[in-house]
């Protein structure tokens, strides 16, 4: 057989593989739909994703990027939240998308699905990129998309999440490729902008770490050449970082981001022993989150995969030899998973890095991969004593997971057993054996690597389906200890007619108090003509969260009704007026109080009404509309004259005025703003987060502008421009190099 033979065979032999990992992975992701329709359609992503994404979509459009939101109160700096994709073409295609979609759930489903598919071909090639065989990449490339965070964490809500960890494997295939001279540095490139531009940090933060392992790997061969490649790559790649971050950075000293120090709540921070029981797909850790029952999170958010179990089958007589035939791969591997697992098993707060448990679906892609390697190249032992230790290993997770969950111990064990006899099987197999004497009879296996494959395909899909067999249960017969998932379904419609339906009681800028699904949640605020301070953000303006929207926006508590009619000290003005709301739903739970003062007296505030009212919300709305958002509210000088009113500032004509003009904005005071004309200078914002300004005494009318640019804008623009133009000019003159070479 010659060379162009054996090529053929082998690309034919990756493609009939990839096509099994996509049909596989394809049918896997379906499998939760069967108990549940809307699995792909939960949590952030209802009240997040969508509605963000269909923001951005509306922004193109109009031909805007999004950079910036005067109307949505306490958010709306889109450049500084840094997940909105500002900079990120694929993130612009997706919003389009979104904002075409008819049916947002169908949009949420296919595009996370696919998101699974890139996954698991993207580990198959990263597989095959280190010499591991068709078989074992194959088998990774179909176990790997569904570890437990990724599938229940990434893929139901933390839709970034599932994007920066699905090209994550192909990041690190193409930067071999790179290092091997098959490609030049814009296919890596644009993967790496790609990942860094969703601006998901722990992405970024993987991506550095695998550069880091290439970048010693080649320190250690002393191939200059590579480390030279790896330096000049990742200068256009972190000047691309440090344009995504910088801002965010820039504006922290008044977000909710300002975290200093390092601290342990163990709030969705695992613990090392969870790894013993991690290849249960029924395992419950036991760390603080949302999502508990009885000090357990049911979510297996720690299950990496029944695959863990053949470490005991491996056989590391040669395993000094592997290292030493294998030393560039593994230092590769070594240090993302050292990050990974410093992060994962370490504090839950390091300054902003908050909730370790996401670097858990990194970790199950490192481990898993390393598994595989080793199997690959030192192959399985099946005998006596490792069947002993497996039974060990059986026993002691089983023990620990009851431990956590003692009223599934029957459910543990039945699956546990399934699981091992299985596994068992497939150990057996991969050992080179080729029959399986019974009592009664001798089975021969024709095609072990066939059968290899069936079985991990059957304990993949056994283990989904136990998964979600109770999916959506948040009422058990033995008190939610039964739980397997509990992640909150908003009841977000999935067409944007029923949302603008929902939407028709209100008008203008609008805030929703209380916490019910019967209304319009977070984000998807955007879907509407409406504005509202409900909008979700990661990045909330302090001050303002802590006076009056509280730390998670969607959620903004009934106790502040009282507030929004409370005059201010300064301007002697209710909050209502200044923040230039038109309506507002009061939302008839805890103590029912400002609802029943609504419907039942008809108590309103002069100058409002009660428009509508229902079981869960009563709505009350301005008689008269306020100025639109970003206008001046409150002013000691009569007389102003407002000519523009615009997303990135006001020009306003200001009188002859005897004192010294104090000027309030209805504006979220972030870092950017700067006043010409008049001798006007800002001043202490209002309450701590409105804009404010104040103009010397004048005879004379004077035209001023309050104007607002995103601090560090222009240089991320610049670093953008620089990254994306270094690399084009490094490709360029690589292939010039390269002519110049052949002539």
């Amino acid at each position: 057989m010659n060379i162009i033979q054996k090529a053929r065979n082998r690309w034919q032999n990756s493609v009939g593989a990839l096509a099994l990992i996509i049909v596989v992975v394809t049918i896997f992701s379906l499998i939760p739909l069967i108990f549940y329709k809307r699995f792909y359609f939960l949590d952030d992503t209802q009240r997040g994703a969508i509605g963000q994404w269909y923001e951005v979509g509306k922004l193109l459009a109009q031909g805007h990027l999004p950079i910036f939101n005067v109307a949505a109160q306490g958010s709306g700096n889109y450049l500084a939240e840094g997940q909105w994709g500002t900079f990120n073409p694929l993130v612009w295609l997706i919003a389009t998308a979104v904002y075409h979609s008819s049916n947002f759930l169908i949009f949420a489903t296919v595009f996370k699905i696919f998101l699974l598919n890139l996954l698991g071909t993207g580990t198959f090639m990263l597989a095959k990129s280190m010499s591991i065989t068709e078989r074992y990449a194959t088998i990774y490339g179909i176990i790997t998309p569904f570890v437990g965070f990724t599938l229940f964490a990434g893929a139901s809500s933390w839709v970034t999440d599932l994007m920066v960890s699905a090209m994550f494997p192909w990041f690190w295939y193409v930067l071999r490729l790179f290092l091997s001279k098959k490609t030049g540095p814009i296919l890596v490139f644009i993967v790496g902008y790609a990942i860094i531009t969703i601006g998901y940090v722990f992405g970024t933060i993987m991506l550095i770490s695998v550069m880091l392992g290439a970048l010693v790997g080649a320190a250690v061969e002393k191939n200059w050449r590579h480390a030279r490649k790896v330096v000049f790559l990742g200068i256009a790649l972190a000047a691309t970082t440090i344009a995504v971050y910088l801002p965010g950075i820039a504006i922290s000293s008044v977000t909710m981001r300002n975290t200093e120090g390092i601290f342990n709540d163990n709030f969705l921070s695992p613990n090392l022993s969870d790894l013993f029981f991690s290849f249960s797909p029924v395992s419950y850790s036991e760390m603080n989150s949302w999502w508990m029952a009885s000090g357990v999170t049911y979510l297996p958010f720690m299950y990496i995969s029944w695959f863990v179990l053949l470490v005991v089958f491996i056989d590391f007589r040669q395993f000094k030899a592997f290292i030493t035939n294998h030393r560039i791969s593994f230092i590769q591997w070594s240090a993302p998973m050292l990050v990974t697992f410093l992060l994962l098993f370490g504090p839950a707060n390091i300054g902003p890095l908050r909730f370790p448990v996401r670097m858990m679906a990194y970790f199950g892609q490192l481990f898993l991969l390393m598994i595989v390697l080793l199997i690959d190249n030192l192959g399985l032992r099946f005998n006596k004593t490792r069947v002993r230790w497996f039974i060990f290993v059986i026993v002691l997770g089983s023990y620990l997971e009851i431990a956590n969950t003692p009223a599934r111990t029957k459910s543990i064990i039945i699956i546990n057993i399934i699981i091992a006899a299985l596994v068992s099987a497939l150990a057996y197999l991969g050992s080179g054996k080729k029959s399986i004497p019974l009592k009664w009879v001798n089975l021969k296996v024709k095609h072990p690597v066939l059968m290899m494959v069936s079985l991990t395909i059957a304990l993949s899909g056994f283990s989904l389906l136990v998964q979600q067999r109770v999916i959506g249960r948040q009422n058990d017969a033995i008190q939610n200890q039964h739980i397997t998932y509990v992640y909150p379904d908003y009841q977000m419609p999935a067409k944007k007619t029923e949302v603008l339906k929902t939407a028709e009681k209100f008008k203008g800028n609008s805030v929703v108090l209380g916490f019910n699904r019967h209304t319009i949640m977070g984000n998807d605020w955007y879907l509407t003509a409406n504005n509202s301070m409900n909008v979700y953000t990661p990045v909330g303006f302090k001050k303002f969260s802590d006076d009056f929207r509280g730390s998670d926006p969607t959620r903004i508590s009934i106790k502040n009704y009282s507030k929004l009619f409370e005059l201010d000290d300064q301007t002697k003005m209710p909050l209502v007026d200044l923040l230039a709301v038109d309506t507002v739903a009061v939302g008839n739970e805890g103590n029912h109080k400002a609802y029943y003062q609504i419907v039942r007296h008809h108590n309103v505030p002069n100058g409002w009404q009660l428009t509508s009212f229902d079981s869960s919300y009563a709505i009350i709305q301005r008689i008269r509309s306020s100025q639109p958002i970003g206008s001046i509210v409150s002013s000691n000088v009569n007389g102003i004259d407002q000519i523009i009113n615009s997303n990135y500032g006001v020009k306003f004509k200001l009188p002859p005025h005897e004192t010294t003009a104090d000027i309030v904005f209805s504006r979220t005071a972030w870092p950017g703003y700067k006043v010409s004309g008049g001798q006007g200078v800002l001043d202490k914002p209002l309450r701590g987060y409105l804009v404010r300004i104040k103009v010397p005494a004048s005879k004379k009318a004077t035209t001023i502008n309050l104007q607002f640019e995103p601090p560090f804008f222009k240089a991320s623009v610049a670093l953008i421009f620089f990254a994306i133009t270094s690399v084009l000019f490094w490709s360029f003159g690589r292939l010039m190099f390269k002519y110049k070479k052949i002539s």
